[in-house]
């Protein structure tokens, strides 16, 4: 497909064609940043006009971006996210949806919706952007991208805005599991690296997505599973945890959205639901009227789960479904998907785990899985491999041989 207007893509504001190195593990290649992380001299909007008025030119580049600069990797600019980063759609109400470049007509998912149409398009080679909540592993889902999202913690958080700090990581989007793992050896911490021997299945999330797509991902576990010395079921003892996921994560997320923000939300006049999408505002309410004691209920969930993933070492990895559909239609009303999304996302970001989407799984596009009815596209599907908090490096190696 053509590539549409730029604009959707990249933001106005930031530098350009910025290189500070010739020579470098990443010489040349093309990075395209969320705009979340800082770079001196330069303002962000975090998705959202009214804090780039605000803000104040950054003082210091972010860690992140630092690093990748250091290995002379060639700034292209700065992405679109959705605003503040809290929203999994790919769509701003002030700037616009990116169209998936793999799949005309659908969204890239968001909220690192920019990053990923730059890769998907060709326009970049990394993709920089945040995880919170599936806001990577989403869009890798639905652009046919490999994505990470590392453990929390592993990765600098200086001089990136944060959204929910407790769950917030840096993630990264490529077009190979070579170059993801490539990105990690310059993001990532000194590791014990592990040979994985063992593939754990959740057969009850295949429950939770499309009949085909569940199909899809049988075959690919047939087809991986040599790959390991033992495949065994993940033992879900704690029954109808799975249904309390993604509303414990919702919680725990708006708790910490809410001692975040909730100063500059409330400095806004008259009010902050003037600028911002009405979804988007919605949401914030919502933070701002959690209480304690529904954060308490929910840290128990959050035990409760991380509990379960004990069962996950540094020689076993889960294998999983990334989204429980492919890439929806530009404009078509996702609030009901959010809740599916997040009981499949929260499993990382309840527990801190490290997680990776591989995209070689592609599907005809047809109206059940779609909403539309599009039998000459194929959209990109994939699935998720999974392991225990710091081992990243670890996942990455498997995601490599796992793709030749």
């Amino acid at each position: 497909m053509t590539v549409k207007q730029d604009s959707a893509i990249f933001c106005n504001h930031g530098p350009k064609g910025w290189q500070t190195r010739d020579k470098g593990e990443l010489a040349g290649l093309r990075l395209a940043v969320k705009d979340l992380f800082t770079v001196q001299g330069h303002k962000n909007s975090a998705g959202n006009p009214e804090w780039l008025r605000q803000a104040p030119a950054a003082t210091e580049t972010s860690d992140s971006m630092n690093k990748l600069m250091m290995q002379a990797c060639q700034f292209v600019g700065f992405t679109h996210t959705d605003e503040l980063a809290y929203s999994l759609e790919g769509n701003n109400h002030h700037y616009g949806a990116a169209e998936n470049p793999k799949l005309a007509g659908h969204s890239c998912g968001g909220s690192s919706m920019g990053s990923a149409a730059a890769v998907a398009a060709d326009l970049a080679d990394i993709g920089l952007g945040t995880d919170t909540g599936g806001s990577i592993r989403v869009p890798a889902s639905y652009c046919g991208l490999y994505g990470i999202r590392p453990s929390h913690g592993a990765i600098s958080a200086q001089g990136l805005l944060p959204l929910a700090p407790a769950f917030d990581t840096t993630g990264w989007l490529t077009n190979s599991a070579e170059l993801l793992a490539k990105v990690g050896d310059v993001l990532l911490p000194k590791q014990s690296i592990y040979k994985v021997e063992e593939l754990l299945v959740c057969q009850s999330l295949f429950d939770l997505i499309e009949p085909e797509l569940a199909n899809a991902l049988s075959n690919k576990l047939d087809e991986i599973a040599p790959y390991f010395a033992k495949v065994r079921e993940f033992d879900i003892t704690d029954t109808g945890i799975l249904n309390e996921l993604a509303d414990a994560f919702r919680i725990l997320q708006g708790r910490e959205i809410a001692r975040t923000h909730e100063q500059w939300l409330t400095s806004l006049s008259p009010d902050f639901s003037a600028h911002f999408a009405p979804a988007i505002s919605a949401r914030f309410e919502m933070a701002l009227a959690l209480t304690a004691t529904e954060e308490a209920q929910a840290k128990q969930v959050q035990q409760r789960w991380q509990k379960m993933m004990q069962q996950l070492t540094s020689t076993s990895a889960l294998f999983l479904p990334t989204t429980p559909t492919v890439a929806p239609k530009l404009g078509a009303d996702t609030s009901a998907l959010r809740a599916k999304i997040l009981t499949l996302t929260a499993m990382a970001g309840l527990s801190g785990a490290t997680q990776v989407h591989i995209p070689d799984i592609s599907l005809t596009v047809d109206s059940n899985l779609s909403e539309q009815n599009d039998s000459e596209q194929l959209a990109p599907y994939g699935y998720s491999l999974l392991m225990a908090a710091n081992n990243d490096r670890t996942l990455l190696n498997l995601a490599c041989d796992i793709s030749k």
